[in-house]
């Protein structure tokens, strides 16, 4: 029984001393899309202009005509009063106008529990939604008082009646937005150029042959590899991480929220670890394997949210986001770097459905490594 362990710890540090041999190619090879990414898309068209917003003036004082004129002043909001916050919301809904401004009577209100704005938007345009938030707040300020800042879905055509978890805070970005997406995509992709790889390489040379044929555990040789695949992809997701956040973004969770982003994405890595080994153990050329994985593992990444909430998904899409393992990994990275902390109906539905998803890969990669391999 102990063998097997000494088996996966030798051929896994020979997985290893190969990749440390071709690091600077690795980490290039692997690091460079995503840098591309965060860099490129998470800085452009950082400042939006014109983003409609429909505001409701119950307070109609001077100081909120001089909020409203404040607002206006720039190029980033377009305001279009309304009458009534039923027609703004209707507005809303039909995604007329990107957010809702609701000034109270008691504008300008002092106090921090009571706020006199209350601000509701939608996600079906995340980057500009993020864009004006902390500008509404900013101007509020100005007048010394408060916002309240709801998420409000999309088709729902009266005021949410419970408190509802905004994806974005005042403080956040699309860049953020961003970068918890590029996180569950390179621990994915990580694992492409890992472990499935090195099998294809192997048999070409006609190392893994000689494998089969040694006195050693046959699961060893297809563990070792998911290993293998799964510690180049935590380099990679720290890598990203570190770009991400030498590039502006932030962890609203602080520490925590580090050793979060890196369970999940270990998480995730395994389930994909799995499956790139099933398909190297069936595929005989690095190309047609490369090609294969990145048909599979692309689909994935976008319909997981990657560059835009799953919300906007048209609706015969959502359920290929529901059952996508790496929409939960996606998901549960930017709780932790936005909202600052974990809902815990929440985290166990993500963690349940990336360990139900690592099972399968494990278990199908050793099952079928027998089966299939030459």
């Amino acid at each position: 029984m102990f063998e097997i362990f000494g088996d996966i710890l030798t051929l896994y540090k020979r997985e290893m001393m190969i990749f440390k041999s071709h690091i600077k190619t690795n980490i290039a090879r692997s690091i460079i899309f995503p840098l591309m990414i965060i860099l490129v898309f998470g800085n452009l068209n950082s400042t939006s202009s014109n983003v409609g917003v429909a505001v409701v003036n119950y307070a109609n004082n001077q100081q909120s005509m001089s909020f409203i004129n404040s607002l206006s002043s720039g190029r980033a909001i377009s305001v279009q009063e309304v009458t009534t916050q039923d027609d703004a919301l209707t507005l809303l809904a039909n995604s007329n106008v990107n957010a809702v401004i609701v000034i109270l009577p008691t504008f300008p209100s002092t106090s921090s529990g009571n706020p006199s704005v209350v601000v509701y938007y939608s996600n079906f345009n995340s980057q500009a939604t993020a864009a004006i938030l902390p500008l509404i707040q900013s101007d509020a300020q100005k007048f010394g008082t408060a916002t309240s800042n709801q998420n409000y879905p999309a088709q729902q055509k009266q005021p949410a009646t419970t408190s509802i978890i905004p994806l974005y805070g005042t403080s956040s970005s699309y860049k953020i937005f961003l970068v918890g997406g590029v996180i569950a995509m390179v621990a994915a992709f990580g694992t492409i150029f890992g472990g499935g790889m090195s099998i294809i390489t192997d048999r070409e040379l006609g190392y893994l042959k000689s494998f089969l044929i040694a006195p050693i555990n046959k699961n060893a040789i297809v563990i070792s590899k998911i290993f293998s695949g799964v510690t180049q992809s935590f380099l990679y997701i720290i890598i990203a991480l570190l770009i991400g956040i030498m590039d502006g973004a932030t962890i609203a969770m602080g520490w925590i929220g580090i050793l979060w982003i890196i369970a999940l994405g270990l998480l995730i890595s395994f389930g994909f670890a799995g499956i790139t080994t099933v398909l190297a153990s069936r595929i005989t050329r690095i190309e047609i394997y490369t090609i294969t994985a990145n048909i599979i593992v692309m689909p994935l990444w976008f319909l997981s949210g990657a560059f835009f909430p799953t919300s906007s998904l048209p609706s015969f899409m959502v359920p290929f986001s529901v059952y996508n393992p790496m929409t939960y990994a996606t998901q549960g990275i930017r709780d932790v770097m936005i909202i600052g902390y974990y809902p815990i109906s929440q985290m166990v539905m993500d963690v349940s459905v990336l360990i139900g998803f690592l099972a399968f890969g494990i278990i199908a990669s050793i099952l079928l490594f027998k089966n299939y391999i030459d």
